[in-house]
């Protein structure tokens, strides 16, 4: 991106094709993000980097939720209804929830199940 002037003497920016490409699919995240805040106040977010963890496959998406509330999985599991093993084992992997576990979990998080599912 470069900074010009035009013959009023008026500051222009120009920039590349990429760039301004770029610009309009930030513009358009954008207003995904505020219009999703708008249609769901209480629901949660995420920070980027815990996003991140889990689009990389790092992180369970369930575990990234959790900790973007600020709860541990003792805390999630007795307001889910469920043991904190439970928890630790989904978000572990090394178990498959039952659908009456991810809807407990998802209502315990202001969550869709499709949110919380790996």
């Amino acid at each position: 991106m470069n900074e010009a002037v035009n013959l009023k003497g008026e500051s222009m920016i120009v920039m590349t094709r990429a760039e301004y490409d770029d610009l309009i699919e930030d513009a358009g995240d954008i207003a995904l993000v505020r219009q999703a805040e708008l249609d769901y106040p209480d629901s949660p977010s995420m920070p980027s980097e815990l996003a991140r963890a889990v689009w990389d496959g790092e992180l369970h998406p369930l575990a990234a939720w959790r900790k973007s509330v600020g709860m541990t999985q003792a805390e999630l599991a007795a307001a889910a209804g469920l043991r904190a093993a439970t928890v630790s084992d989904i978000e572990s992997r090394k178990i498959d929830p039952r659908l009456s576990t991810l809807k407990a979990l998802a209502t315990a998080l202001k969550l869709g199940i499709e949110d919380i599912v790996d």
